[in-house]
């Protein structure tokens, strides 16, 4: 049996780690999960086959397994304790909680998982995953999402680079409850590389929650954590877009063809649309997950896109007339639908070298569908202050909240580390010259007159930003910005008239209320929480000066 603990420091990867070697666990094989998840009674067996199975060691004709979570059907950030924010009491008290929530987990029977975290020689994990027997789908999709501890990644990961991290422990127990933690709990000591996730039953929790540790594992090691997506376009350097579900990141990072825009000879090439890291001093960016986990909302009947699944989540299914038992997208059944699918639908590698573009994509509606930012601090600046409105269903929230307009800095969610370090390492990438661009995913104008931006127009965007075509022209009302001055003939003959920046003052006065809401955010950070400098707040300070001048001219 493998060890666990390379390292063993604190209380907490302490008593995870034990948990392993209860005597109610044992280790298993992906075959097994296999196994176990079909005959999980709430578990749905479809008839449509699952893509290459037999990579994993399973069957050649296994099926696709469908497993829907009840009530919460996405992620629920609130549950979230760092141990490194613990005060002395929450800490002696939620160590008391993970103790006992051990020992009632491990009279039961659970099952311990190897993986791999990260595709290339130059970053990978080794990673461990503890669950009940009761909770196989959910072990097996965790080894599909990432890659299984077997041939041929097992002889890859002893070849590859020491990182001299302890490995990544992941306790699960979906069955838990605790009436103090309604919606569940997770427990995250970063710095020991464990997690224990307790009371949740959905998927995107523990393997958002083994991307968190491999990102801090990888900020440890100078690189920069990124949630987003990255390709290439034809000979060109890579270029990676950062979003929260919804802001366009999988679309148009999966994207093939950019709305029929793209040529003949500029092919695509996509590396993650999800998660990444990228080691600027070596010129390498690497995936960290094989698979895609997205969401099925755009899947019909009988898409040509099952093809490739693996696995889903909280999606529909229904019987045809020949007994058939096939897949219902299009979030009928629920928002927020999933599934874990192959790269194989469309070219695809695991590693690339460090992107010369990053967007930032936004749904902010005083700014256009595209801008140029002129600085790196600046560009720090607007990642740091990434607005956004969170999508339906993604989020177990109010869904009065999905309303409203967030910040969320450099669109991850699921950062543990303090915001500076992000911060610190993104303006290292933008200093080795790395370009930064914002996208407004969503309307521009002002509330009550906006005008929509289309999916095909940020896909034409990104076409001609990586071809080099924009010409750009100083934004003077936004100081440190620009807009392209062909828009006209690049994207559409009215794209001035729909998308140009006026010198109404309605406008200016939204555009300022968002650059303040901007300011505050990151000042905040930096005095309640001193979780931010001044050097990154000043350029939003200097671009606000510049339209109070305009709107107060005396």
């Amino acid at each position: 049996m493998a060890s666990v603990c390379k390292q063993v420091t604190s209380s907490w990867r302490a008593a995870i780690g034990s948990a392993f070697y209860a005597n109610s666990v044992r280790q298993t094989t992906m075959a097994e999960l296999y196994g176990l998840a079909l005959q999980q009674p709430e578990v749905i067996s479809t008839t449509e086959p699952m893509y290459d199975p037999e990579r994993f060691g399973l069957p050649k004709d296994a099926k696709i397994l469908v497993s829907n979570d009840g009530g919460v059907t996405g992620r629920t950030a609130r549950a979230r304790k760092l141990v490194r924010q613990l005060g002395k009491a929450e800490h002696e008290k939620l160590t008391t909680l993970l103790l006992e929530a051990i020992y009632q987990f491990n009279r039961r029977n659970g099952l311990w998982l190897e993986g791999i975290v990260g595709l290339h020689k130059h970053f990978m994990v080794k990673a461990h995953f503890l669950s009940a027997v009761t909770n196989a789908k959910n072990m097996l999709d965790w080894g599909l999402n990432f890659t299984p501890f077997m041939k041929p990644w097992d002889q890859l990961y002893r070849e590859s680079r020491d990182l001299n991290e302890p490995d990544i422990l992941v306790l699960a127990d979906p069955e838990w409850s605790n009436p103090e933690y309604p919606s569940g709990l997770v427990i995250i000591d970063e710095a020991e590389n464990c997690i224990a996730i307790l009371g949740m039953r959905y998927f995107g929790e523990m393997k958002k929650g083994t991307l968190t540790l491999a990102w801090t594992i990888g900020l440890r090691h100078n690189m920069v954590a990124c949630h987003g997506g990255i390709k290439t376009i034809g000979n060109n350097p890579p270029v990676a877009v950062f979003g929260l579900s919804g802001s366009g990141k999988s679309s148009i990072t999966n994207s093939h063809d950019h709305a029929g825009t793209l040529k003949p000879d500029e092919r695509v090439t996509v590396i993650h649309d999800d998660a990444f890291l990228i080691d600027f001093e070596n010129n390498i960016t690497v995936a960290l997950e094989p698979a895609l986990f997205d969401k099925t909302d755009a899947v019909k009947f009988n898409d040509p896109d099952i093809k490739y699944f693996l696995s889903a989540q909280n999606v529909a299914v229904v019987s045809t007339l020949n007994g058939e038992r096939k897949l219902l997208g299009g979030d009928i059944r629920n928002d927020n639908g999933r599934c874990i699918k192959s790269r194989d639908m469309f070219n695809h590698a695991d590693y690339c070298e460090a992107p010369n573009k990053v967007i930032w994509l936004q749904k902010d509606s005083s700014l256009p569908p595209i801008c140029r930012v002129n600085s790196a601090v600046l560009s720090v600046s607007m990642g740091a202050s990434l607005s956004t409105m969170r999508a339906k269903g993604v989020e177990n929230v109010d869904p009065k909240e999905l309303e409203k307009l967030v910040i969320e800095p450099f669109a991850n969610p699921f950062r543990v580390h303090p915001l500076i370090v992000d911060c610190q390492q993104f303006l290292k990438l933008f200093k080795a010259g790395c370009e930064c661009y914002i996208m407004n995913t969503h309307a521009f104008g002002i509330p009550g007159e906006l005008i929509d931006i289309p999916k095909e127009l940020s896909l034409k965007i990104v076409t001609e930003l990586v071809r080099g075509n924009i010409e750009w022209r100083d934004w003077k009302r936004f100081h440190g910005l620009s807009v392209p001055k062909n828009g006209n003939e690049l994207f559409s003959s009215d794209y001035d008239r729909k998308y140009k920046p006026t010198h109404d003052t309605k406008y200016l006065e939204y555009l300022r209320a968002r650059m303040q809401d901007r300011i505050t955010y990151l000042s905040n950070k930096r005095d309640l929480e001193q979780d931010m400098e001044s050097i990154f707040i000043d350029p939003l300070v200097a671009a606000r000066t510049v339209i109070d001048k305009i709107l107060n001219p005396f």
